[in-house]
């Protein structure tokens, strides 16, 4: 496998705290190794247990060249099947389904076991999807990721969310959480109140969980900041204003998880320079349409945002495409996110390459 050699070779030669060389975001060939060795055989969210209440409901997706059913058995559990490989490794945690197409699946007990304190008063079970969106960015999965990871562009990008997400180093970044005084009192209030908050990455560095602080006096992702919906996402909840807890699984989503909403989204590469993007608004299971939330208020943030972030990743792709593309210096303050997903992958990468080699 020579394209799996050359991959191997220039993830040995990177440069830490740089992009990866031009040819990790345009050649189809590394794109068809990467599906190979990650994103068949990861888990790999793909819904909501509140998408599968009732025996018999589905869910289909396609990962790659694999068309993906899911449905909820008549005796509760949760299976999942491919006409390519039949059975499909299934589970669930807070509420988040995942599956793995890998005939010996990775861990995933670990992550579960950090990840449900942190999900579980949220009753995500106990939603409805109010709303879904896919949208398709014609830029290669990473740099969708590495858009996702950092704020610096956010300021000039997004007037919308900026109304009430804090864009700074310290709610995007990753080390720097933990020093900042509000982030500190703002954890402890929740933590007295039975919210676990703290910042809490994986090992691995795959997973990460933090409830983070919106902008003072904001509650939930509006223009004005106050709830999307008048029914709270969660009847456990008792506290007021939780901020949003925020959580990634690479490499398939991001979660910002709210008082009286949850958005959550799911990446799924469809080629070297291609992307889709779903997000799916979910509210309390008895909230009501029309009385208790507007599609419309709910969704109008976000919305504007993936569509913004589109053009930004779209534009990104446009310059990596240049043969004078030469990977520059991240910032290691406003940037530290995207060296975090970049050495992640690296590492990961080499880990799967180089076991085939050995």
């Amino acid at each position: 496998m020579p394209n799996a050699e050359s991959m191997l070779a220039q993830l040995r030669a990177y440069v830490p705290e740089r992009p990866l060389p031009r040819d990790f975001y345009t050649r189809a060939d590394y794109f068809e190794q990467e599906m190979r060795v990650l994103w068949y055989r990861e888990w790999l969210f793909v819904g909501h247990e509140c998408e599968l209440a009732n025996a018999g409901d589905q869910l289909r997706v396609t990962v790659g060249q694999y068309p993906i059913l899911v449905e909820r058995h008549r005796r509760g559990s949760l299976r999942a099947s491919s006409p390519d490989v039949k059975t499909v490794h299934c589970t669930a945690a807070g509420g988040y389904v995942f599956v793995c197409l890998a005939a010996r699946p990775p861990d995933f007990d670990t992550f579960a076991r950090a990840a449900e304190p942190y999900l579980l008063p949220h009753r995500l079970r106990h939603t409805k999807v109010a709303f879904e969106s896919t949208i398709v960015e014609h830029a290669n999965w990473k740099l969708v990721w590495e858009n996702n990871r950092e704020c610096y562009h956010c300021a000039v990008n997004h007037p919308e969310l900026c109304r009430t997400f804090l864009p700074t180093p310290t709610v995007i970044g990753v080390e720097a959480a933990a020093a900042n005084a509000r982030m500190s009192a703002a954890w402890d209030r929740w933590e007295k109140s039975g919210l676990p908050s703290r910042f809490e990455l994986s090992v691995s560095g795959q997973s990460r969980l933090v409830r983070m602080p919106l902008v003072e006096g904001m509650v939930s992702f509006t223009l004005d900041g106050k709830p999307a919906s008048h029914r709270p996402l969660s009847d456990a909840v008792k506290a007021e204003n939780v901020g949003s807890l925020l959580l990634f699984h690479y490499p398939s989503t991001w979660n910002h998880i709210l008082g009286d909403h949850a958005t959550t989204f799911r990446v799924l590469p469809l080629g070297p320079t291609e992307t889709q993007l779903t997000t799916k608004w979910l509210v309390h299971q008895d909230a009501r349409e029309g009385v208790d939330y507007e599609v419309s208020r709910l969704t109008q943030v976000w919305s504007a945002t993936n569509d913004e972030d589109r053009r930004v990743c779209q534009e990104n792709q446009f310059g990596v495409n240049s043969p004078a593309y030469e990977p520059g210096p991240y910032s290691p303050v406003h940037e530290a996110g995207v060296m975090q997903f970049v050495a992640w992958y690296q590492r990961h990468l080499i880990q799967r390459l180089a076991d085939e080699f050995a």
